[in-house]
């Protein structure tokens, strides 16, 4: 049997920062993992920051597990099972997937023969969730799915509105373990410890699905070779509209590149080795795509 542990949780919550502390944080004593990443727009991006890291990774892109890439998942974690045998297999659904239904996949065979379910995680971002009204039940029911809940980016939030963050948590999810962390820096063997099959059978029940097209999402993105000028690309950044939820990859500059990464109007650089060409993927809410591009575009940088 593989044992799998499904990680969830909106656009920019922190679900690759939390992989990446679980591959770096002595999991091997779990046994073999293997991770399944899913990736909803054209290009991959966490498949990437997670290579290199002792780890076999499978990245899917350009759909959603749940609904249009389902074949093509059950396809990848019966590839994994008979190649790797791995004793776990973590896998981490894109930010606008409503996980429960990724749980179909498992309940059927060929899947139910060697998948035993274990912890399913939603990390949710602390600063975010203040505006969680603008996706209604949507950005609600990826909570009530998890048994576990990581409230991550505690530090961005002031002692007191934590307090009624974590109060509504429990409101919406009486029965979740939830864990608060900066960085999603949590203890690995809270989430690698239960069989949860009995629990994913009544969430298929109660929770339903619609695919991340019906509810407005979209995925659009930005590739060129030509260097952006750094001044520019932060004043577009610090332009960009609410309904852009998430913006990563990486970018080069005149003298070197950085690996960026916007998150509900938050951004930060991080320098990389050598030249990249700049690779964006961008995730949003019914946004004007062509002129977020055309915006984009005039960042490009102009020799004298």
């Amino acid at each position: 049997m593989m044992d799998v542990l499904l990680v969830s949780g909106f656009l920019g919550a922190g679900k690759t920062t939390l992989i990446k502390h679980l591959l770096v944080s002595g999991i091997q004593a779990v046994g073999k993992v293997a991770v399944i990443v899913n990736e909803v727009g054209d290009i991959g991006i966490d498949g990437t920051l997670l290579s290199g890291r002792n780890v076999d990774l499978l990245e899917l892109t350009s759909g959603c597990i749940c609904c249009s890439m389902k074949t093509d998942f059950i396809k990848a974690v019966q590839e994994i099972h008979d190649t790797v045998t791995p004793d776990y297999l973590v896998v981490e659904a894109t930010g606008v997937a409503q996980p429960v239904d990724v749980l179909d996949a498992f309940f059927h065979p060929p899947l139910s023969e060697f998948i035993s379910l274990g912890s399913q995680v939603t990390v949710v971002d602390a600063e975010f969730f203040k505006v969680r009204e603008l996706l209604g039940s949507f950005y609600e029911d990826q909570i009530r799915f998890a048994n576990i809940v990581i409230l991550n980016k505690i530090d961005l939030v002031e002692p007191g509105p934590l307090r009624e963050i974590e109060k509504l948590l429990c409101d919406l999810n009486p029965d979740a373990k939830i864990l608060a962390a900066r960085h999603c820096t949590v203890d690995p063997s809270l989430l690698f410890q239960e069989n949860s099959r009995d629990r994913g059978i009544a969430l298929r029940k109660t929770i339903g699905h619609d695919s991340y097209q019906r509810q407005g999402f979209q995925t659009f993105s930005f590739t060129d070779n030509r260097p952006l000028e750094r001044r520019k690309l932060i004043r577009f950044l610090e332009s960009l509209p609410l309904e852009l939820f998430r913006l990563k990859g990486w970018v080069r500059f005149p003298d070197d590149s950085a690996f960026l990464d916007f998150s509900s109007g938050r951004y930060r650089f991080e320098p990389v080795d050598g030249q990249r060409p700049t690779t964006l993927t961008f995730v949003g809410r019914n946004c004007k795509e062509d002129e977020i591009l055309c915006a984009l575009n005039d960042c490009l940088f102009e020799s004298h």
